[in-house]
């Protein structure tokens, strides 16, 4: 499957001129969530602009599906996008809107329940992801359709509801949900403030551990246009990361300070302690993962009525220069 990923690199750029004329600003996307932890740091430290060397304009989004309207709108350069709605989008233009040209961080993303909701019974529970065929609404559709439960809309009794964290967790909090599959710091939250119950943290459903929770994607017109600026962009990336992955307790630190800035106040220290656990960050693309997680939502019928061609999904090539 790798082979067939890498197939497609390159792809992008090819019959495009390139323009030769840098950009004047770099415009990059992303959410507010511990797993884009590479973002939250880029742009708050300055990181991705000194790279650049241009201004970036940052994107906040709460949901995939919104981000990836912005790409498809061309309203965003460059992306942290979760691997579900990377691939509908990619689907959706017949490979045209975006290049996956580097991952971000695997795992932290969790499903959390009320104390009193069997786990190994579903039956009659109200459920949310955040939203509708992102990475975790594909993982619980997944693990239902696994388990022998229906949802409502397939004639089943179990209600998933797509909705924005901030309003899971309130629900969630008045006995009005009774579990959801969120990315981090989300799932720390619903047990820490909310007295929630980890029921599965996803890393356990995977042969090696490794559950792609974060890719960073390219507009195709961008990386054809401006092939220097998504290099430096990747440099800073690969930079941040690697900064993590040496010092995660610092590194802890300065994104519970960034997301601060972000959310209107500091997550706790034993939120802040449990998410982080839960996240490895990376800038391997994860192809292998990818490519079953493209499986996955297709068996839960999330991806249409062919199994999805990932020919072209990836350009790696940039990245391979950089991180060798």
């Amino acid at each position: 499957m790798v082979v067939l990923l890498l197939a497609g690199c390159s792809a992008a750029r090819e019959g495009s001129e390139q323009s030769g004329a840098p950009p004047g600003e770099v415009r990059i996307g992303y959410m507010p969530n511990l797993t884009h932890a590479q973002a939250v740091l880029g742009v708050a430290e300055g990181t991705f602009a000194r790279h650049l060397g241009v201004p970036v304009r940052p994107r906040l989004f709460t949901s995939g599906s919104a981000a990836l309207q912005a790409l498809f709108a061309g309203e965003v350069d460059l992306l942290y996008i979760g691997p579900a709605p990377a691939l509908q989008g990619y689907l959706r233009s017949d490979g045209d809107a975006l290049r996956v040209i580097a991952g971000a961080a695997s795992g932290g993303s969790v499903l959390v329940l009320r104390p009193d909701v069997d786990r190994d019974d579903l039956r009659g529970t109200r459920l949310a992801t955040p939203g509708i065929g992102n990475s975790q609404d594909a993982a619980l559709r997944y693990l239902l359709m696994q388990e022998g439960w229906r949802t409502r809309e397939r004639g089943g009794d179990v209600t998933v509801s797509p909705m924005a964290p901030a309003e899971i967790l309130t629900l969630f909090s008045r006995g009005e949900l009774d579990g959801a599959w969120v990315a981090e710091p989300w799932g720390s939250r619903l047990i820490a403030e909310a007295g929630g119950v980890l029921a599965i943290d996803e890393r356990e459903l995977w042969p090696d551990g490794t559950v792609p929770t974060t890719l960073v994607a390219v507009r195709p017109g961008f990386l054809s246009e401006q092939p220097e600026a998504v290099r430096r962009f990747l440099e800073a990336h690969v930079s941040l990361t690697r900064e993590i992955q040496a010092d995660p307790d610092g590194s802890r630190e300065r994104v519970r300070q960034a997301l601060a800035e972000l959310q209107g106040r500091p997550l706790s220290d034993l939120v802040m302690a449990d998410a982080w656990a839960r996240v490895d960050f990376t800038f391997d693309p994860m192809a292998d993962a990818v490519a079953e997680l493209a499986d996955r939502a297709f068996r839960a019928g999330l991806l249409g009525a062919s199994r999805p061609d990932l020919t072209s999904l990836y350009d790696l090539t940039l990245l391979q220069e950089v991180a060798p």
